[in-house]
């Protein structure tokens, strides 16, 4: 179980499902799962960038490394909404019981 009013957004790594990217409408969908560092699973995120931007990115040197960066940030930005939150709703509950019965 983590505990969200000791955590750190630098607690958590990522894990960008690759085999599960999917294009929707105008964007690429990039699954993230987020892990605290004692193992525990803490949520699934979906990433989307802009197809456009992506295939631009993808003309660049290095562009994985700037794309990890991207999702890295999204990821963490939800990781700091999450963590000023002062409870967890029923719904995030609800998200945490369903991922931890995903297979890993």
């Amino acid at each position: 179980m983590i505990d969200w009013q000791k955590a750190t957004a630098n607690d958590f790594d990522i894990q960008v499902e690759g085999e599960a990217i999917q294009e929707s409408g105008d964007h690429i969908v990039f699954p993230v799962r987020v892990y605290h560092r004692n193992g525990t699973a803490a949520f699934l995120q979906s990433v989307p960038i802009a197809s456009q931007f992506y295939r631009a990115l993808k003309e660049t040197p290095a562009w994985q490394d700037a794309l990890l960066k991207i999702i890295r940030q999204r990821v963490r930005d939800e990781l700091v909404r999450r963590l000023k939150k002062d409870t967890v709703s029923v719904e995030e509950k609800i998200e945490f019981i369903h991922f931890d019965k995903l297979p890993i």
